[in-house]
């Protein structure tokens, strides 16, 4: 029988005289229903957080307008159930709400003029309007008077006002709200429909004609034969999160497809790897508006990129050249391995050799002595300039002119380990499997060697392994957060792959050459960037596991809106069911209002007998020796005919079988209810603990159930939570199931996922299905003979006892180990 035909035969059952009754029941299974709801999407949002699962802000806000709606159900049906009762819980609902759905609201939209604006200084630029690359290199220009490309930049205000000309809002937030970074065909797909979008999008009149007025003015005769780079300048790029190399430059374009080119740009904001990287750092579509910069092309002889500090060691006394032939896209790219030259900042034309054991040329065939100088020299403004490291990217014209492209913040790296576990692993006396390359980002990791290739395409990359490829490319980082570490036969630190891998804090070992070959796909290995070396198999030092992505990733726009999303979500204050500020006015999140919904409801269900004047009709409580009240309904079957007329009753009185079976593993000897070293049961009337079970004769503290001969729904009454079963336990093998949820606790999320696992792991053996999300899990088993289904609910019963408190004293996997063998023994 399903929980909702339940509570249909007992409502007519029951009640069938009174039509409100019935309604109340009704109004109350809607309201578990939607109980229910409420928990799941907290739980998974809470695991958004806690667990460092990335989802872009749409398919958030998507999950919390589903959350408002349940949680706004549970207030309408608890009206229902008791009208004019609680006549503010929906007032102090409305304002929880309307705060939440603000810290989601999408930031003030432009959609006028201006459009187009030239980078001759003519016009102050401004970052919310053209994005940090657009204003820096009108800065380089006209502050510091430096050469740069002639051009001009096209607002974020055009892409505002483009979609909403093609009317494509809506459409684009309803496919981010598909995406799951887990699943990369899915995100493949979705990030095709949304380019095509873009580049399928009309100009409107006004963009176009305010494009070619500023172009025309810029350009005069010249804009038939020109070539144009057009670049994105989007907002937050270039900025505290780098976008490095996850949008589309087209180089080459000419007047006659400058429009096409700008949509081409634009629709890059939707590449799988730019989705990624922005759903990663948790900014949303509308944060990452983005500009156009359109400039001219540069000849170039040479070209590359300065840091002005060393972003992997902890050097500021040093800036570094690196400096490829002609354009520089293969650098940037992971390509090719650059020349690069260390000179020393207090002295601009002395050129140094290996000062952190980096392949250095003392002397380039690409820079005259003279020109490096410059180039260095006029590095060190731009850092004066804007005050911090800096990662500038520079050309050298055919006429010997240096020109500079861009110059963002330089995003700098610590180490992060011990000297000492280097020291461990040379002890085992093991040769290095390859020593060599470029440090480009820091760090150590061990993990299998996925060798990038035909067979082992870049999407079926498992967790944790090691990536092993050619080129470092930009597109690569749509696969960091699966990865431990990355070596490669090319690339350098100045590549755009290297900053995003400084940024997510992966390894990278670069620059190789041909000795990567040495390293074959499936072998276990472990890097030290910071050494340059690969040994094979696992030699790092059992270290402590790492700190959670919400502490070491707190500064990303996602881990700061969604800790601020959940302070209004997910913190519990009514503790206290009879305390006197366990009323409306004392919620403060939403759910609060879950609890003090449920509580009142379950209150005036069980209430409706005394309400009638006969309370023994309905509730009955059960007298037994353990440390907590149950309060039991009988639908049928469930007691002894003679309990009808009696308000208590014993276990002995009991004939549902499955409630017997679960009350067996409740009193089981390995289940110690007094003795619990963490819970002082003699003050418990004073204080309700987190997950210690109510022992009072208030039935508003209690447990209930529902019982039938073959039936049980137990609802299990715990300081934070509910556990639920609910079970049927009849002669036809194919109709049993028990359906078990546990959810919540009083310690931290760590430790209550640790007591998940250990509840998870037991339940597995037992043989349930097993469905968890965040601190919440569910539980099915089906099918079975009575007497099989009457063990599982035994050992489901003493689950039951050993777990209440366990989140408060489990600290690591372990312990958790130690007591799953600790329960199987007592079994």
């Amino acid at each position: 029988m399903h929980i909702h035909t339940l509570f249909k035969y007992w409502t007519y059952r029951l009640f069938a005289p009174g039509v409100v009754l019935r309604e109340t029941y009704e109004a109350f299974r809607q309201l578990l229903s939607q109980d229910s709801r409420s928990h799941e999407l907290m739980a998974d949002l809470e695991a958004l957080y806690y667990q460092g699962k990335k989802e872009d802000f749409c398919r958030i806000a998507k999950r919390y307008k589903d959350l408002s709606t349940s949680v706004g159900g549970m207030v309408e049906s608890l009206e229902h159930m008791a009208p004019g009762s609680f006549v503010t819980l929906r007032e102090y609902f409305r304002k929880f709400d309307f705060y939440n759905k603000l810290l989601l609201a999408p930031p003030t939209l432009r959609f006028g003029p201006p459009f187009a604006l030239p980078l001759d200084g003519s016009t102050a630029l401004h970052l919310e309007l053209v994005g940090a690359k657009s204003t820096h290199l009108a800065e380089l220009a006209n502050a510091l008077h430096l050469a740069v490309p002639c051009g001009f930049v096209i607002t974020v205000n055009c892409l505002n006002y483009l979609l909403e000309y093609n009317d494509l809002r809506s459409r684009i937030n309803e496919l981010l709200a598909q995406i799951d970074l887990a699943e990369p065909d899915t995100l493949r797909s979705i990030s095709g429909s949304l380019m095509d979008l873009i580049k399928k999008a009309d100009v409107p009149p006004d963009i176009n004609d305010s494009i070619f007025e500023v172009f025309n003015r810029i350009f005069v005769s010249r804009s038939d034969d020109l070539r144009l780079a057009v670049r994105s300048s989007a907002v937050h790029e270039d900025s505290e999160c780098s976008f490095a190399g996850q949008y589309t430059t087209v180089l080459n374009a000419q007047k006659t497809d400058l429009l096409q080119s700008y949509l081409n740009v634009l629709a890059s904001k939707y590449t799988e790897q730019a989705l990624s990287y922005r759903i990663n750092a948790g900014l949303s579509d509308e944060e990452t508006a983005m500009a156009v910069l359109v400039v001219e092309m540069v000849d170039s002889l040479a070209s590359g990129v300065v840091y002005t500090v060393s972003p992997a060691f902890d050097d500021t006394y040093h800036l570094f050249i690196h400096a490829v032939h002609g354009q520089g896209d293969d650098l940037v790219s992971g390509r090719t391995i650059p020349e690069v030259l260390a000179i020393d900042k207090k002295n601009p034309a002395l050129c140094e050799s290996d000062p952190h054991g980096i392949a250095l040329d003392l002397k380039t065939t690409l820079l005259t002595s003279s020109q490096a100088k410059d180039l260095a020299c006029n590095a060190l403004r731009i850092e004066t300039h804007f005050g911090e490291a800096c990662d500038i990217e520079w050309a050298l014209t055919g006429s010997g002119e240096l020109m500079f492209l861009q110059s963002r913040p330089l995003h700098t790296q610590q180490a992060s380990f011990d000297s000492a576990d280097q020291s461990e692993i040379e002890d085992t006396l093991m040769q290095p499997l390859l020593k060599g390359g470029i440090t480009a980002a820091l760090g150590q990791a061990v993990g299998p060697a996925y060798c990038l290739d035909p067979a082992h395409p870049l999407a079926q990359i498992p967790e944790g392994s090691i990536l092993v490829a050619r080129e470092t490319l930009p597109s690569y980082v749509s696969i960091l957060g699966r990865v431990s570490g990355v070596l490669a036969e090319f690339g350098s630190a100045a590549s755009h792959f290297a900053t995003v891998c400084r940024e997510y804090g992966i390894p990278l070992l670069c620059g190789l050459g041909d000795s990567i070959d040495v390293v074959s796909h499936g072998q276990v290995i472990t890097m030290q960037a910071a050494e340059k070396v690969v040994y094979l198999g696992d030699f790092l030092p059992r270290l402590k596991a790492a700190p959670p992505l919400y502490e070491t990733q707190r500064h990303l726009p996602f881990f700061m809106k969604m800790r601020k999303l959940l302070d209004g979500i997910t913190p519990l204050h009514l503790i206290d069911v009879q305390s006197a500020d366990f009323a409306p006015e004392s919620c403060r999140s939403l759910h609060d209002i879950i609890r003090f919904a449920h509580e009142k409801a379950v209150s005036i269900m069980f209430s409706l007998g005394d309400r009638l004047g006969s309370p023994s009709r309905n509730r009955k409580k059960l007298l037994s020796e353990l440390p907590f009240d149950i309060f039991v309904v009988d639908v049928g079957g469930g007691l002894d005919p003679e309990v009808l007329r009696q308000d208590t009753f014993r276990v002995e009185q009991v004939r549902s079988e499955p409630f017997l079976a679960l009350w067996a593993g409740l009193c089981h000897p390995s289940v110690q209810w007094p003795d619990h070293a963490h819970f002082d049961w003699k003050h418990f009337g004073e204080m309700i603990m987190a997950d210690g079970i109510a022992s009072t004769n208030a039935p508003e503290l209690a447990s209930y159930a529902v019982l039938g001969g073959d039936y049980t729904h137990l609802i299990m009454r715990f300081g934070y939570h509910f556990t639920l079963v609910d079970a049927l336990c009849g002669e036809e093998s194919a109709c049993n199931y028990c359906q078990f949820r546990f959810a919540g606790g009083g310690a931290g999320f760590p430790g209550r996922m640790l007591r998940l696992d250990f509840i998870s792991t037991l339940l597995k053996q037992e043989g349930f299905q097993i469905d968890s999300r965040g601190d919440l899990l569910d539980a099915r088993l089906a099918g079975l003979p009575v007497a099989e289904m009457k063990a599982h609910l035994l050992s489901l019963g003493r689950l039951l006892g050993v777990t209440r408190l366990m989140d408060m004293v489990l600290h690591d996997q372990e312990e958790v180990e130690r007591y799953v063998q600790k329960f199987l023994a007592e079994s």
